[in-house]
């Protein structure tokens, strides 16, 4: 199991209490999400060997899970549509494509992608 295999774990329960209701315990989800995604350490958990085709190269996670809670709490904290756009990369439930086809150059654009995201949700902490 991954951290954002408990991030999912989370989200999913989130999406559950949106329909009771209760803030509280929604505003606490979400600062928990947001803290964990924050943190400097955070990562995907990514397949070595991303694929190059046509000027992309696209991740896949380990194992290839999908987080799609996950990225509905992403879209709906920032108020945009799955796959989420940041910089050059699209990030979805399940693969992460960086619109740069040199695996080298995508990958430090990956990583300028994420740090982006991070900011990102971490700009919406103030909501809670």
């Amino acid at each position: 199991m991954t951290n954002l295999d408990e991030l999912e774990r989370i989200a999913k329960k989130y999406a559950e209490l949106k329909k009771s209701g209760n803030d509280a315990e929604l505003a606490r989800l979400a600062s928990s999400i947001v803290d964990f995604v924050s943190l400097p350490t955070f990562s995907f958990p990514l397949k070595e060997g991303a694929s190059s085709n046509n000027g992309t190269t696209t991740y896949v996670y380990v194992d290839n899970v999908t987080f799609p809670a996950l990225y509905d709490f992403f879209g709906e904290l920032l108020h945009s549509k799955v796959p989420l756009e940041v910089r050059d990369g699209k990030f979805g439930p399940g693969e992460i494509i960086i619109s740069n086809g040199d695996k080298s150059q995508a990958d430090a654009h990956l990583g300028l992608c994420v740090k982006e995201l991070q900011e990102l949700v971490h700009a919406k902490k103030s909501h809670f």
